[in-house]
């Protein structure tokens, strides 16, 4: 009996493997907004136009009502905020995060910011602002009168202007529009030295709830808000300065009595953050922890009444 031949594999084979796997790792690695953020938005736009060829589109839970996103971004602060078609964006995390506030906005075909908040210019909170500001069509920027020499802080002021996005100067008791929901300016409330204390400070509305983000405001400018006798409460606080000792007294985290917190950590930082009194203090007050060190990126949202919560990973 002749003796069978196996078929040749032709060149073309191992080239179309291989390029389905480069595909496969692309794919997933643009999905996990892993790209550079000059890489990573066209990506997410070539995505969003072919309904969803590179990761599902909906992967992501759907914007309504009021959604508040902490956004995981490392050893910093970064919160992206839609209601009713209108968006904000609180801080948005450290150098090192390679544009991930930016590149999380836009994976959801978000182009305008009616407002940036960078809450005071330390750069674990402004250093990915720039990317958003040049990426993004953002209309007006929310910032006090606290400077720093830091070539982050200058990198964004310069791009503000640049862009001849509106500034507007924080001051305690000015109120903001957003889609349906309404923020205050609640701190500063003076002038300080420290760039921590010049923290701003916005209480966020949406019908029967809200939300506090206290940026890295420590408990100097707590106990100068709790002076005002203005009310701070919140259903959910985004915890003081990555949940350093120096923020969250219990006098403020009384006032604000928050049913949740929001602890924006990185993983493995070198300062020993969060701080286990801190931790302990909000346990005490029966508060519900999430922690982006832990859960990754946390989505809150409310239909005025009820919030729901869903975490990138599970606890």
């Amino acid at each position: 009996m002749a003796r069978q031949k196996k078929a040749a594999l032709r060149p073309w084979h191992g080239i179309v493997a291989a390029a389905a796997v480069l595909f496969i790792l692309f794919a997933d690695l643009v999905g996990r907004q892993g790209l550079p953020f000059f890489l990573q938005t066209p990506a997410n736009q070539i995505n969003s136009a072919t309904g969803g060829l590179l990761y599902p589109v909906d992967s992501k839970p759907a914007l309504k009502g009021l959604s508040v996103h902490f956004i995981d971004v490392g050893q910093g602060d970064s919160a992206f905020i839609w209601c009713g078609g209108e968006s904000m964006m609180i801080d948005g995390g450290p150098n090192d995060s390679n544009g991930k506030a930016e590149q999380y906005v836009a994976s959801y075909g978000i182009k305008t910011l009616k407002y940036i908040v960078p809450t005071h210019p330390d750069e674990d909170h402004t250093g990915g602002l720039n990317a958003v500001v040049q990426q993004l069509s953002v209309q007006n920027a929310i910032m006090t009168d606290a400077t720093t020499n830091t070539q982050t802080f200058e990198r964004l002021v310069t791009s503000i202007k640049q862009k001849h996005i509106n500034v507007l100067r924080a001051k305690a008791g000015n109120r903001y529009t957003l889609g349906g929901a309404t923020f205050t300016i609640e701190g500063p409330v003076r002038g300080y030295s420290d760039t921590n204390d010049m923290s701003i400070v916005l209480k966020l509305q949406y019908q029967n709830r809200s939300f506090l983000f206290t940026g890295d405001a420590p408990t100097t400018a707590e106990a100068d808000m709790l002076a005002t006798g203005e009310n701070l409460s919140a259903d959910v606080l985004k915890v003081g300065h990555h949940g350093s000792k120096t923020a969250t007294s219990s006098a403020f985290l009384k006032a604000v009595s928050p049913r949740y917190g929001v602890i924006s950590v990185g993983k493995g930082n070198t300062y020993g953050l969060p701080n286990q009194s801190v931790l302990d203090r909000l346990k005490a007050a029966g508060v519900q922890l999430f922690r982006t060190d832990v859960q990754g990126t946390i989505v809150m949202q409310t239909d005025g009444q009820t919030i729901t919560v869903q975490t990138e990973k599970a606890a």
